[in-house]
């Protein structure tokens, strides 16, 4: 019977189980269209308190603003125990991955056992889920069959998850053979006003589907950022290699960005996975494997650049950005953070300023890195600068000005968000990736 002839209230009661990153935009964005009343659970001790109080523990844009439009239809509790009898439930619980890519499954194992108290209720899994894993969902919940079963994994880039779940490229249901349409149904009922491609697939289709579109982005990066190295090498500006291959259909030019590499926590945790999965049934991964290690030679390089250009002793480096990507204060994975470490390793004195990431935070990540108020301040003495973030207000910073309060004047731009010439013109001596370096014409007197 198709999809669409039950009938159910348009207003259910929704519980997502896990308020993190992906647990919070799922509820906040499911209860600011007005139909639903969502309860959300979480565990962590700070975070209940900052979310019961209002607050939003983490930084993404439009998602504080959408909580507070929503507060009157969101419950935050710290337990199963304090939720009455669900429509709908949203597993959102981490899934984090050891240096060896195997999951750490504790949260979700401790979920899944809260979760058997109600053996008829219609579970959806948002969690990233390891190839192999959501074929046991039905046995960790206590039941006989995936009947009332499915996972729905999620596609959400930080800085625009908003916009993402609310404007998604596709939605993918994971089902078993056992579902029923009558589940699937209720699952597909939050999505009633959005448009996108709906996909339902076996439950192994929507692991490798989340698990290899992470990956076959990462690739993306990681093959651009060795063509810029490339270029450097040889004198080519690499934007006009991509322009030109761009141009091929079978190619394009999305996700065709040089820069520092990629972090986070998903396309670095999806490379691990894939390559422990492969490994898992004997197959060696050497792309998903390779893909990592390019990342991590990428930042590795721009390290050694900077070092080659200021003084062994006593050198000073401002570092514009922490966060792994603007309109975040997620430090995991982040490129600029390896940075910040691989400097201080080095002995040189490091100033940096993020927009989002508190000091308090940023210190713990990299003892002994120095925290400026302003980003106008890592200037102050330097024998460097470099931009490892790409925050937009980096991009319009007064250099001419800025110029004089630096020791020496290099700009190193590693996310490719200033121009050339503009650096140039400023007085400083500019450095790209996959561009070739850049100076001011200076003029003797005579």
């Amino acid at each position: 019977m198709p999809i669409g002839t039950f009938c159910y209230p348009p207003a259910m009661r929704i519980t997502v189980v896990g308020a993190g990153y992906v647990g919070l935009v799922t509820g906040v964005c499911l209860a600011r269209r007005g139909e639903h009343h969502v309860t959300l659970v979480e565990t962590a001790p700070n975070r209940l308190r900052e979310l019961q109080a209002g607050g939003m523990p983490i930084e993404e844009p439009g998602l504080a603003e959408a909580f507070a439009e929503s507060r009157e239809r969101i419950t935050v509790v710290g337990s199963l125990d304090q939720v009455e009898d669900p429509d709908l439930v949203f597993l959102a619980v981490g899934t984090p991955i050891s240096d060896t890519g195997e999951p750490d499954l504790s949260q979700l194992q401790s979920a899944t056992a809260d979760l058997r108290r109600w053996p008829d209720v219609d579970v959806s899994v948002r969690s990233t889920l390891p190839p192999g894993l959501s074929v046991r969902l039905p046995k960790l919940l206590g039941r006989a069959d995936g009947a009332r079963v499915s996972t729905n994994p999620e596609f959400l880039r930080q800085g625009s998850a908003v916009h993402d779940y609310e404007h998604p490229s596709r939605i993918i249901f994971g089902r078993f053979a056992e579902t029923t349409d009558a589940h699937l149904a209720v699952v597909e009922r939050v999505y009633a006003a959005i448009e996108a491609p709906r996909l339902h697939v076996d439950v192994a289709a929507a692991e490798l589907i989340k698990n290899v579109a992470n990956g076959f982005l990462a690739l993306k990066l990681s093959f651009v950022n060795e063509v810029a190295a490339l270029s450097e090498e040889y004198g080519v500006e690499v934007t006009e290699v991509l322009d030109g291959i761009g141009l091929d259909p079978r190619i394009g030019s999305v996700y065709m960005r040089p820069g520092l590499g990629f972090g986070g926590s998903c396309l670095p945790k999806e490379l691990q996975v894939l390559a422990a999965a492969g490994r898992r049934r004997g197959l060696s991964m050497h792309v998903a494997r390779a893909i990592s290690q390019v990342n991590v030679e990428q930042q590795d390089r721009f390290v050694r650049q900077i070092l080659a250009e200021i003084p062994r002793d006593e050198s000073r480096v401002g570092l514009l950005g922490l966060s792994f990507k603007a309109d975040t204060d997620d430090l995991r994975g982040s490129p600029a953070l390896h940075v910040a470490r691989r400097l201080l390793e080095e002995g040189v004195v490091v100033t940096a300023h993020d927009p989002a990431v508190r000091p308090d935070r940023a210190v713990a990540a990299a003892p002994g890195l120095q925290i400026a108020s302003r980003a106008e301040d890592v200037f102050e003495g330097a024998d460097a600068v470099a931009i490892a973030t790409e925050w937009p207000q980096f991009a319009t910073l007064p250099l001419p000005r800025l110029r004089d309060r630096t020791r020496q004047p290099i700009l190193f731009d590693g996310r490719g968000i200033i121009a050339a010439a503009d650096a140039v013109a400023a007085g400083f001596h500019y450095r790209g990736v996959g561009r070739q370096p850049r100076s001011p014409i200076v003029v003797e007197a005579r």
